[in-house]
């Protein structure tokens, strides 16, 4: 009756030996995908800012130097105070936005040929310019988008609706590009990008650069998303099983089976292919 017994006390001695081996060391977390169970699975708790609300100017095409009425420009939920995000397209006070947000940015509803460059329909947003010869607010001419957040968050993504190359930059409460861990994610349409990090430490991100770029369904949180089932928790009770029986198995046939940590396992009166190889998981 002790077979068993003992047979558990080495199973758990393993899983805790395997679960030291996983690689604690992390910078954060990056994500660039098109699919979109990966994305619900980053957007999970969180806010999405998906713009489809607001009033939208149409757009057919994304031709330079349009110009973007008043009732279609946007910087925050709540204007007039920092309680939620404030987006703008260059110009704001950092630490004060509400006093001088700065150049909004602008919402746009993509139609005809375009119609199908928007990820939650109807709208997506982009940075505007002021036009130095007409002091127009215009669109799609070279801009870049930034957003100041109250308080400190953890992750932050978006899906790019149209543009190359277009970068997301993490910044501090300083207004300071932050400079260790990962801070910095580049993506395409069709992509959302994003990154999670250790801490929430974020409290702006500037978005560019490209002659014309819209983004979708922009989402952050103070938290970290709840993860997938680890591989290695996995693999840690599939091996757990396997020497747990080969222990057994063992015992039965009077021979001892190995304790500890051992990085390889050798079962008793088995020859070498019935070794059981840990390998350190990163």
């Amino acid at each position: 009756m002790l077979q068993p017994v003992r047979a558990l006390s080495f199973a758990s001695s393993l899983v805790v030996c395997l679960v030291a081996m996983h690689a604690t060391e992390s910078s954060a977390l990056t994500l660039i995908t098109s699919n979109p169970s990966e994305v619900a699975q980053f957007q999970k708790g969180a806010t999405v800012e998906n713009f489809d609300d607001l009033s939208a100017l149409t757009i057919t095409s994304y031709n330079d130097g349009q110009a973007v009425p008043t009732g279609n420009r946007f910087s925050s939920r709540n204007p007039a105070a920092f309680t939620s995000p404030f987006f703008n397209s260059g110009g704001a006070s950092f630490n004060n936005p509400v006093g001088n947000p700065g150049t909004p940015i602008g919402i746009f509803n993509p139609d005809g040929a375009i119609a199908a460059d928007v990820k939650s329909p109807n709208n997506v947003a982009g940075p505007l310019v002021v036009n130095p010869n007409t002091a127009s607010i215009d669109a799609f001419t070279n801009g870049f988008m930034e957003v100041i957040f109250p308080t400190d968050v953890r992750r932050v993504g978006f899906w790019i609706t149209q543009g190359a190359n277009i970068n997301l930059f993490l910044k501090d409460a300083n207004n300071t590009n932050l400079a260790t861990g990962d801070f910095i994610v580049t993506g395409n349409a069709g992509q959302f990008i994003g990154i999670q990090r250790d801490t929430a430490d974020v409290r702006g991100v500037t978005i560019g650069f490209a002659p014309a770029n819209t983004i979708d369904d922009f989402t952050y949180s103070s938290t970290a998303m709840i993860p997938e089932p680890s591989s290695s928790l996995l693999i840690a009770v599939g091996l757990t099983t396997l020497v747990g029986w080969r222990h057994a198995r063992n015992a039965r046939r009077g021979g001892t089976a190995p304790r500890g940590c051992d990085a390889t396992l050798h079962a008793a009166n088995e020859g070498p292919s019935d070794t059981v190889r840990l390998t350190r998981l990163t």
